[in-house]
């Protein structure tokens, strides 16, 4: 069952962006990972959210797929990069709609 991850991103220290784009993609394609979305300025337009600079959406073949990616030793330092570099709040959830349902 296909999983999605979707994580808010507001960058205060761009200068571990570059390096973390390069290598990032790497691990999580080794479970699978695929980045589907990524926004530019992003707008509520219902509810009184905190609105991110940036959103981003990934696929994954399961939710566990997900904790193995963000669990990765591999994928540790990089990880300590981004929370130096920004706050980040991260979702997951695997899709529940049947397709007679779409």
């Amino acid at each position: 069952m296909t999983a999605y991850m979707v994580v808010t991103l507001d960058v205060h220290d761009p200068s571990w962006v570059k390096d973390y784009m390069a290598a990032v993609p790497d691990i999580y394609e080794v479970y699978g990972g695929k980045r589907i979305a990524s926004s530019g300025p992003v707008s509520v337009v219902e509810g009184e959210a905190p609105v991110p600079k940036t959103m981003i959406l990934f696929t994954f073949p399961t939710e566990q797929a997900i904790h193995d990616f963000l669990a990765d030793p591999a994928y540790a330092p990089w990880k300590k990069q981004r929370l130096n570099g920004a706050s980040t709040t991260i979702w997951t959830f695997e899709n529940k709609l049947r397709p007679d349902q779409r």
